[in-house]
């Protein structure tokens, strides 16, 4: 974890962020554009970013993720909250905030609505996504426009809380294999993200409407490039990595149909992918102990196809929790839950 995050808490009420009065990129003009093939030739601080904030009922956080866009070393053109129909003090938090946040209010229709709707309304090229319960590093823009090149229209990095386990080499094989993006640390270049039709709103996709998106970029042809270091907190409310397991194979399985079919990818290619999910998603609910669920998986994926070590797991979910978690501690000590539960959240798209 980054020493500051680390020594300072995580947020601006806890002394990591000072409010910020840094003003919006002076340089910026809606009428202003970047080399057709994605790169710039211009100084990093010329380079029209806008940030875009989707949020349902997400008071207790916005503030906080509003503050780390506006305290960027390298400043945005312009930070637009998308209020998706919250029924609580969001959209008032937002507005009332600063003068420099641009609050869009619309009906409830989920993230990939809501983040639609505001990149439609936004005037820079590149999109810095940033989920509400998430926040920045204040050198992380900065730091990311350094990779832009010509072809380059997606940007990431590591997280606080998701690490920064993924491959030198951003192929839509290595891609396909797992989701090791993170929304809220993705900088993208606009055209890119216009050329492939924005974000699928399927309401069955949400959870892995951003994977969906991703996998559609790469195979479109557009570079993806990555920076390792945890540049963005992936914070997420309390107690709710169970919550988010159990609701994403569905979203995951629909994701993989859709991407085979769009790119028309074979039989056995789907069935791989959906062997890989189920088993992935078995083993990361074995770890957070909820092992009804996790046997469902397993037998899902058995029904599939047979194995040894896919029955071995959905053996295991039938052990007493207290012998899983002796098993635990003897093969990997008492760090060994901590490793478990960051490998899980890791694996969620």
């Amino acid at each position: 974890m980054p020493e500051e995050v680390q020594d300072r808490g995580i947020g601006p009420s806890t002394g990591l962020f000072a409010r910020c009065e840094t003003p919006v990129n002076p340089q910026f003009s809606a009428q202003s554009s970047l080399a057709a093939d994605g790169g710039s030739a211009r100084s990093p601080k010329q380079l029209p970013i806008s940030v875009v904030i989707p949020a349902y009922n997400a008071e207790a956080f916005i503030c906080r993720a509003i503050e780390s866009a506006l305290c960027q070393s390298l400043p945005a053109a312009e930070v637009v909250v998308v209020d998706d129909g919250s029924n609580d003090r969001t959209a008032k938090l937002a507005e009332e905030y600063d003068p420099r946040v641009r609050v869009i209010r619309k009906a409830n229709g989920g993230p990939a609505s809501a983040r639609n709707a505001g990149i439609r309304r936004a005037n820079g090229e590149w999109i810095a996504l940033l989920d509400a319960d998430d926040f920045w590093l204040p050198s992380k823009l900065e730091k990311q426009v350094r990779l832009i090149e010509p072809g380059v229209a997606l940007v990431h990095t590591g997280a606080v809380g998701r690490g920064n386990d993924f491959p030198a080499q951003n192929t839509f094989q290595e891609l396909w294999s797992r989701n090791y993006i993170s929304n809220s640390s993705v900088l993208l270049l606009r055209r890119a993200f216009d050329s492939v039709g924005g974000f699928d709103e399927d309401p069955a996709l949400t959870g892995a409407e951003d994977y969906n998106l991703w996998l559609r970029i790469v195979a479109a042809g557009w570079k993806i490039c990555g920076i390792a270091e945890e540049l963005m907190v992936y914070a997420p409310p309390a107690n709710s990595l169970s919550h988010r397991l159990l609701r994403s194979t569905t979203p995951e399985m629909l994701n993989a149909i859709k991407i085979v079919a769009l790119l028309r990818l074979s039989a056995d290619e789907l069935l791989r992918k959906e062997l890989t999910v189920l088993d992935r998603r078995g083993r990361d609910l074995v770890s957070v102990r909820e092992l009804k669920q996790a046997r469902a998986c397993f037998r899902e994926a058995l029904e599939r196809q047979r194995n040894v070590r896919r029955a071995w797991w959905w053996l295991a979910t039938w052990m007493p929790i207290s012998l899983l978690n002796w098993r635990r501690i003897l093969l990997h000590g008492r760090t060994g839950a901590r490793r478990d539960k960051t490998a899980a959240t890791t694996n969620i798209s």
